[in-house]
């Protein structure tokens, strides 16, 4: 054939031949890819990808070609890579609103907030879907915006009130906010639609503790424990967030096997040489012992220093608690000593053996009021925090407060 004679038809029918050729050849790479993908042959797959882009590179399956590259750039931990692949595909066509929000999610899990919202953004200026609005309002609350947050939630909840995200979403901010009470009802009704969002019973559980309600916590701990019994990793988070919120308790007081039991049972005008053969004569001294259980791990040191821990009689309220009764004392009463004489802590069974001395007074007929000795305790546990003022004080007569 002539080349003269070649009409503008004619070129542009092998031209129009060659595209469909390359976008033919694009295709099947990519077909390529993503069942290179799927087997996990993730170098293998990128290589097709990037030859799908490369024969049609402004085709459809260009995109997906960029979509299914950076996933598997991800699945390799190449993050920039991926950011890399998801912006050159979005120069290409900037109204893919998913592609916004896979890239925004990058962003998010880099710590790259500002980033991240702005992509969020782009995704609801192309495709204001209620998803989009979701992560628009994650965004926001990435960069504590919360009142822009509060807006798209409100929003996600009136495109679908039949749907929980947007009484999530809602919680999480008043959450962040202290509002707990607002976020726990936010929760509430968002497992009110979804009787198995478990993200909604995790968050309201962190709701609770945070608004002081351990034990409504604690339930929530049950429930999530009940809905997903195979995979408790949320219920174990909550419950170890809770034990490390939770001030910690003396709960138990027993006598002591190694050293000579100081029996808090005995009453008033009890004479010291009932308590021990070693208090029979003037002058004489013994050392006794207490024995403390904790309800969490301590800290080992605060627990040992002796002035974290006070030994003194009980004051009186009027209902007999008062020590000797608040009668008067005799005049053979003895005192003891306010710091004990030593404290041993034993971590694997999380108690406290209290030691410390009674001393016989000069005239060898010493009497105690044992019951209403107060052993009080101000130290801290493994975490830092301090005892729960409702069991950090022990007596015989009036056990643990």
């Amino acid at each position: 054939m002539d080349i003269f004679s070649v009409t503008s038809d004619s070129l542009f029918s092998l031209s129009s031949q060659k595209t469909a050729q390359k976008e033919n050849i694009a295709l099947r790479a990519l077909n390529t890819g993503l069942e290179q993908f799927s087997a996990k042959q993730y170098e293998l797959a990128i290589t097709s990808f990037q030859r799908s882009i490369s024969m049609a590179p402004t085709a459809d399956s260009a995109l997906d070609a960029y979509d299914y590259m950076a996933r598997a750039q991800l699945t390799q931990g190449n993050v920039q890579a991926a950011i890399d692949t998801y912006s050159k595909a979005l120069k290409i066509a900037p109204n893919r609103d998913d592609m916004h929000v896979q890239l925004g999610k990058i962003y998010t899990t880099e710590g790259r907030v500002d980033e991240a919202r702005d992509q969020y953004q782009l995704a609801v200026k192309y495709n204001p879907t209620s998803a989009n609005r979701y992560a628009l309002g994650q965004g926001f609350l990435g960069t504590g915006q919360y009142s822009d947050a509060t807006q798209q939630f409100e929003l996600v909840r009136q495109q679908g009130p039949k749907e929980p995200y947007g009484y999530f979403g809602l919680g999480q901010t008043y959450a962040k906010q202290g509002r707990y009470e607002e976020a726990i009802a936010a929760f509430k009704n968002a497992v009110g639609i979804k009787q198995d969002y478990l993200d909604a019973y995790s968050e309201m559980g962190y709701a609770y503790s945070e608004n002081g309600n351990v034990d409504q916590a604690n339930d929530v701990v049950t429930t999530l424990n009940t809905l997903s019994p195979t995979d408790t990793t949320l219920a174990g988070s909550l419950s170890q967030y809770l034990y490390e919120k939770t001030q910690p308790k003396m709960t138990a007081a027993y006598v002591s096997n190694l050293f000579t039991p100081f029996l808090s049972n005995q009453g008033p005008r009890t004479q010291l040489s009932t308590m021990s053969n070693y208090l029979t004569n003037a002058g004489d001294e013994h050392t006794f012992a207490m024995v403390f259980q904790f309800d969490k791990a301590m800290n080992q040191s605060s627990v040992q220093n002796v002035f974290n821990w006070n030994i003194a009689r009980a004051s009186g309220t009027g209902r007999a608690d008062g020590y000797n009764y608040d009668m008067t004392l005799p005049a053979t009463e003895v005192t003891l000593p306010t710091t004990p004489l030593a404290v041993y802590y034993n971590q694997s069974d999380q108690t406290a053996t209290v030691l410390f001395k009674v001393h016989q007074n000069a005239t060898a007929d010493g009497t105690l009021d044992p019951s209403h000795i107060n052993f009080s305790f101000n130290g801290k546990d493994s975490v830092g925090l301090a005892m729960d003022k409702s069991a950090d004080m022990y007596s015989g007569f009036s056990g643990f407060a």
